[in-house]
């Protein structure tokens, strides 16, 4: 029979274990914060053949609106006609096409500001080019929220070019030597949130709204994705993207090296460093930042690591780096302001997220 000590001992292990569990499930990405609004417009005919100009243009506004994103419908466009947008904030511009506003799911990039120019230029001799602008998505301040390892937040900015934001969900993107990205699971869970990889992302507002980069460092993804939104240690994702609008550059040729995976796996105690977009007050608010910390522990039966290395919401997806090589991908939180827990992540050693990465990276991490 089992003594009331050791029955004691049982109870206080469970405990702890659905304790862990439950600070664990903690982490989310930060979602974009706005309405939905609808704006039922359509292009009128095109009374005359196109010589290469702007047809007729329309300026969409909204009232208080942080940011736009334009959702269109009806769209024909001939070939060398398309459609150019345009930020009445700081004049950012994208043009679409009839192949790349398919690949950007008949949606804009993100504008800063509350209206936007939208043109038709219809190619030389070209009949029949229309559009229709279906609803817009309205950007909002989002609500405060943070939670860190220890009693300080320990985050400090940075400017590394291969880490992007990743939008709508709100979640961190490593751009991989191999031209492809990686990020958590959890993240792609849901196919319409992965619309958007951002780089060289601006501070946001002092209110913390969110405030977007060019359109030319804007990226729609493929279809050639798989992920995992497994438990802790098979939570992974992998993504490709279309190549820029306006660059025609794919996001290695324009932001240089990407994150190499490591040789070996690193140990508790060594040094790991995180670079993400993570939830903060302020112009900080999914602003890239970074943050270094001891790992706990590594169990590699499972791929999972801790560490007590600062993150936030938004944070999820970011590349776990030990001597500058990636070793694994955060995705939960579980550090409290007392100094306690630690936050988890899957290893890149992962065997489901090895074989992944090569069918859609095309080669090996």
């Amino acid at each position: 029979m089992m003594s009331l000590f050791k029955k004691q001992l049982l109870s206080l292990a469970c405990g702890l274990a659905l304790s862990a569990a439950a600070t664990a499930s903690m982490a989310a990405p930060a979602g974009l914060t706005y309405d939905t609004r609808p704006y039922a417009w359509a292009s009128p005919e095109q009374a005359a053949a196109g010589d290469g100009g702007v047809v007729f243009a329309h300026v969409v506004e909204s009232a208080d609106a942080d940011w736009l994103r334009l959702n269109f419908a009806d769209v024909q466009l001939q070939p060398g006609s398309k459609i150019r947008i345009t930020s009445m904030l700081d004049g950012a511009q994208q043009h679409l096409n009839a192949e790349t506003i398919k690949q950007w799911r008949h949606t804009s990039a993100y504008f800063n500001g509350s209206a936007v120019r939208v043109e038709l230029i219809a190619a030389p001799g070209s009949l029949e080019n229309r559009f229709g602008i279906k609803s817009l998505m309205a950007g909002k301040t989002p609500p405060p929220g943070e939670s860190q390892c220890g009693s300080s937040d320990d985050r400090v900015a940075s400017s590394t070019p291969n880490r992007g934001r990743l939008l709508d969900v709100g979640c961190t993107a490593n751009l991989m030597a191999q031209g492809c990205f990686t990020t958590a699971g959890h993240c792609m869970s849901s196919a319409s949130a992965v619309d958007v990889v951002e780089f060289q992302v601006p501070e946001s507002t002092g209110s913390g709204a969110l405030r977007h980069p060019a359109p030319s460092d804007q990226y729609a993804p493929t279809n050639n994705r798989e992920f995992r939104a497994g438990s802790i240690g098979n939570d992974w994702g992998v993504f490709t993207v279309f190549p820029n609008t306006e660059t025609g550059l794919m996001p290695l040729e324009a932001q240089g090296e990407g994150v190499r995976v490591a040789n070996s796996v690193p140990a508790a105690g060594d040094m790991v460093e995180i670079t993400g977009y993570g939830v903060d007050g302020g112009s900080a608010n999914q602003t890239q930042q970074v943050s270094s910390g001891p790992i706990k522990a590594v169990t590699q039966g499972s791929s999972r690591i801790t560490y007590q290395a600062d993150t936030e919401g938004g944070n999820s997806g970011s590349a776990v780096l030990s001597n500058g090589r990636g070793v694994a991908i955060h995705t939960n939180g579980g550090c409290f302001t007392n100094g306690r827990g630690a936050n988890s992540g899957t290893l890149y050693t992962n065997s489901d997220l090895k074989d992944a990465f090569k069918r859609v990276c095309g080669a090996a991490q």
